[in-house]
């Protein structure tokens, strides 16, 4: 690298760091192939003085890294934009509260203010109100944030709790609980010191088992980010196996009675990925088709088929390969990704404006940041979705525009008359988000009324796949019973079709969509979701697609639902013929909390399950039902 161009560059990292409120600053050149690039690292160890940067290393002394490809000029002009200046600085004031204090957990629910003695180590008898189904025999796993607190030191982030597992077990009409906090080794450490040790979303504890010296050159040496150890989103089967997963590439195996940790596996060893999905899609031939995010622009969106493996293979995972993939069309962005869908030919890939910064994700370490502080608002962008053909592996050239917005969840997609359907719970400008998640702001809006999370709504995007000779300003929509629109967008170089959704009940808030998951890439006439955490009115709701209706279910005041999850009855001949499970969670202490057990057809209670009051339930973000754990 020309020395000349290192040394300008050096100074102006070190005007950045002083103009950010630093005073010294470590200019490393690491070298990965043709490129260069320049990491930021603020320190009191090194006492260079501003006028001093270093010069870069020797080649001995540099380290490869292939993670990312970012040019140092695309770097520096990042960091230096005013736009960016005045973000980073509202994101540095905005995690300095870094962790919430007593005061703020106590005004949260009871379900987000866990104790690691709420650890369960057999199942209890649940109370059964009206009647649980003979025919009904498996288990609920269900997942989600919990513990927040250990010692004196707690997470500041809604993402950030200990994972608590949860299981009812229903057998003979009669219904057992258990809850669990995964024991990962990160968790054991900080019961082990009475206090949280390890990376978070959010905010990073230091970790007293380490070294000084592995300390510090972990924080000098520019290295993909720490990867939490909390899998705290959702439960998926694969198999004969029970898996807890994140949006990391890190996933648990659980023992399926005690819902302890079993086994460790990281996809990112196997595949070439920074993020991955709590999501995975199971095929009917018993492979699972999983998605990861990789750091660089140019192969960003990832699809990764997994092959069926025997219950005895160590890593059920070891047989993953790419076999789809798209770019991001940020060049220094890459659109944040929870959850994707898919058709009989095609990956859905939503392209979104919530989004991280490649360079803050790279520079995350050396500068001490959090995953959180990569998260970028783009609210002037639409919302692209994307088309990857399963044949080709490659990205349709047509762009579907939709209105700004954030999705976390599909409900379903499927294949109709020359169009792709997508159901998804849509957050119209919920590109911030993740940023208005931290606890004390949950805690002003629960004052409020509700969490304030957000108001998600049902939404229908309807993509036309044939628009030769389309002309420019008129529906191409021409499937019947919907008001979705796609127009052909005029003097485009590229085919770009602007789309408005089909929306449904707009003021009613829902989350965690689904179907009866035999309809999964199928036509299907009902969905089910729940006010999940976002209003003071919780109920749980049935969508009929054909007739455009909703019907909901009050479940209480002072309670919160889950997700719910439908169960086909036993050779059943209609898609609605089962029931309906959804926990409701007591808010406050001295209440019980419940499963609540509808039939799917009419949507009315059948039954439900209650817990003793003294047991605080966890938080629930995701559920599944199996049959094949009793």
């Amino acid at each position: 690298m020309n020395s000349a161009r290192s040394v300008a560059q050096g100074k102006a990292t070190e005007k950045l760091v002083t103009e950010f409120g630093r005073s010294h600053a470590d200019v490393l050149c690491v070298h990965s192939q043709d490129s260069d690039y320049h990491h930021v690292r603020v320190t009191g160890f090194n006492h260079i003085p501003p006028s001093s940067p270093k010069p870069p290393p020797r080649k001995s002394e540099e380290r490869k890294l292939t993670v990312l490809e970012l040019d140092a000029d695309l770097v520096q002009n990042h960091l230096r934009s005013p736009e960016r200046t005045h973000l980073i600085e509202r994101e540095i004031k905005r995690s300095d509260i870094t962790m919430a204090d007593q005061e703020t957990l106590e005004k949260l629910p009871q379900y987000m203010n866990l104790q690691p003695s709420d650890h369960m180590k057999s199942p209890v008898d649940a109370k059964i109100s009206g009647s649980i189904p003979t025919w009904l025999k498996g288990s609920v796993y269900q997942n989600g944030s919990g513990v927040y607190r250990i010692g004196p030191t707690s997470w500041n982030h809604l993402f950030d709790g200990y994972s608590v597992l949860q299981r009812f077990t229903f057998q003979d009409g009669k219904v057992t609980y258990q809850q669990s906090v995964l024991d990962t080794p990160e968790y054991k450490k900080s019961i082990q010191h009475n206090k949280i040790i390890g990376p978070g979303f959010a905010h990073r504890f230091p970790d007293p088992t380490q070294s000084s010296a592995s300390r510090f050159f972990k924080s000098v040496i520019p290295t993909p980010p720490n990867v939490s150890e909390k899998t705290n989103i959702s439960v998926m089967e694969f198999g004969d196996r029970l898996f807890a997963m994140a949006d990391t590439p890190l996933i648990h195996e659980i023992t399926p009675d005690t819902m302890s940790l079993k086994s460790t596996i990281n996809i990112s060893d196997i595949v070439s990925v920074q993020l991955g999905t709590a999501h995975p899609h199971k095929l009917k031939d018993g492979s699972l088709i999983y998605y990861g995010t990789n750091m660089n622009y140019t192969k960003s969106y990832n699809f990764i088929s997994v092959p069926p493996q025997p219950t005895s293979a160590k890593n059920p995972f070891s047989g993953a390969k790419v076999i789809a993939s798209a770019p991001s069309r940020f060049k220094t962005n890459i659109s944040f990704t929870h959850s994707f869908g898919i058709t009989e030919n095609y990956f859905v890939q939503l392209e979104q404006p919530l989004t991280m910064s490649l360079p803050d994700f790279l520079l995350m370490q050396p500068r001490g940041r959090n995953i959180v502080d990569c998260f970028i608002d783009q609210k002037s962008e639409s919302m692209d979705i994307l088309l990857i053909s399963k044949s080709s592996g490659h990205r349709v050239p047509i762009s579907y525009k939709a209105p700004s917005g954030v999705v976390f969840h599909f409900a379903n997609c499927y294949e109709d008359s020359d169009h792709v359907i997508c159901d998804v719970a849509f957050w119209p400008g919920g590109s911030g988000s993740v940023k208005n998640m931290f606890l004390p702001c949950l805690a002003e809006g629960l004052q409020a009324g509700d969490l304030g999370l957000g108001r998600m709504h049902f939404a229908r995007f309807v993509l036309p796949l044939k628009i030769e000779g389309a002309e420019p300003g008129k529906n191409l929509v021409t499937l019947p019973n919907t008001s979705a629109t796609a127009m052909l967008k005029e003097k485009s170089n590229k085919p770009v079709v602007v789309i408005t959704p089909e929306t449904i009940e707009e003021s009613l808030p829902i989350e965690v969509p689904q179907i009866n998951t035999a309809y999964g890439g199928l036509k299907c006439r009902y969905c089910y979701a729940s006010t999940f955490y976002y209003s003071s009115q919780p109920r749980v709701a049935k969508y009929d697609l054909y007739e455009k209706r909703v019907v909901t279910f009050d479940v209480g005041k002072d309670y919160t639902p889950g997700e719910a999850i439908f169960v086909s009855r036993p050779d059943a001949t209609e898609e609605d013929d089962g029931v309906v499970l959804c926990s409701v969670i007591a808010c406050h202490s001295g209440a019980e909390s419940y499963l609540l057990v509808l039939d799917a057809a009419s949507f009315q209670e059948i039954g439900r399950a209650s817990l003793p009051a003294e047991i605080k339930m966890g938080m629930v973000f995701h559920a599944m039902f199996t049959d094949k754990f009793v």
